[in-house]
């Protein structure tokens, strides 16, 4: 089992990975990122809050002291996260973006050994820095030559990171340490970072989307919800269960442009370069390594040890 969760984390980020294919397609359908995500959000409210009604009710539970954690978690892991990755990619170029997103375990790390007591050792640190190079590669910015950006672009793609590296922390919070359910964690994570894209979501958009197709249209962001929201969150908030914040930030931020790439070699037909295909060698092998080895994988064991 313990083999198993460890690849819970690799799992999330696959799931994720997959999530440009849903963007593209509802994005040519005519729908805005905003009104995307909207959708996304409370599909994943509707299908955890009926698994909790089915199967056990007191998952509904929390308590008041945990509600500020799990709002903000929701709120600036969820919500602002999205926001700022949204207007980074209009700022920055796509590779760009990406790889600035791909700098969050730096600061998992960091802030790990800070608040969370957890050890900074050199295999953390050299899987790191290749997952970071590997996806620095994935991401086409050393072929690319020109890059699109500006100051404002770099401050909102450093605050996408930051606010990835506070949803990971927070959950690391909630379910490693609080012992919060992973599926209570996600529901009311999920509800609260719904609340403002409400603001945000272009009803008009959602609107003529659905009549063109209800059944359809439900299916769609039922299956983007599933895939790309519900399942990889439940992942990750149980990785925290049994492992590090750090390594687990690691094994997702790896595996989602690995994933993302083999995606768009299947789907897309995108034969990605030479770099690419090196930069995902480099971050599968960072990922084996990393799940491989006995540091940071149990929380458990190395309370027994102690």
């Amino acid at each position: 089992m313990k083999k198993i969760i460890t690849l819970f984390p690799v799992l999330a980020g696959i799931c994720w990975g997959s999530a440009g294919i849903f963007v593209r397609g509802l994005l040519g359908a005519g729908l805005s990122n905003f009104t995307i995500i909207f959708g996304r959000l409370l599909m994943t409210v509707i299908l955890v809050g009926l698994w909790i009604l089915l199967t056990d009710k007191s998952l509904f539970r929390i308590a008041a002291k945990d509600l500020p954690l799990v709002i903000f978690t929701g709120i600036v892991g969820f919500s602002l996260m999205n926001i700022f990755y949204n207007y980074s990619i209009q700022e920055l170029s796509l590779s760009l973006a990406a790889v600035l997103l791909c700098t969050a375990p730096v600061y998992v790390i960091i802030f790990g050994a800070i608040f969370f007591k957890e050890k900074i050792t050199p295999l953390k640190v050299i899987c790191m820095l290749a997952v970071v190079f590997g996806c620095l590669l994935l991401s086409g910015v050393i072929d690319s030559g020109k890059l699109q950006w500006s100051v404002f672009g770099l401050v909102i793609g450093v605050a996408c990171s930051l606010a990835n590296a506070v949803c990971t922390l927070g959950s690391n919070e909630a379910s490693g340490i609080r012992g919060i359910h992973p599926v209570t964690l996600l529901f009311y994570n999920s509800l609260f970072a719904f609340l403002p894209m409400v603001f945000l979501a272009d009803f008009s958009q959602l609107s003529s989307f659905l009549a063109e197709g209800p059944a359809k249209g439900i299916g769609i962001f039922i299956l983007n919800a599933l895939i790309t929201s519900l399942l990889p969150n439940l992942f990750f908030n149980y990785s925290f269960i049994h492992m590090e914040s750090g390594v687990v930030s690691i094994l997702a931020s790896g595996a989602e442009p690995t994933a993302a790439l083999i995606f768009g070699i299947l789907i897309f037909s995108e034969v990605p370069t030479v770099a690419g295909f090196i930069g995902m060698v480099i971050v599968i092998g960072s990922i084996i390594i990393l799940t491989g080895a006995k540091e940071g994988t149990s929380k458990k064991e190395r309370k027994n040890h102690s």
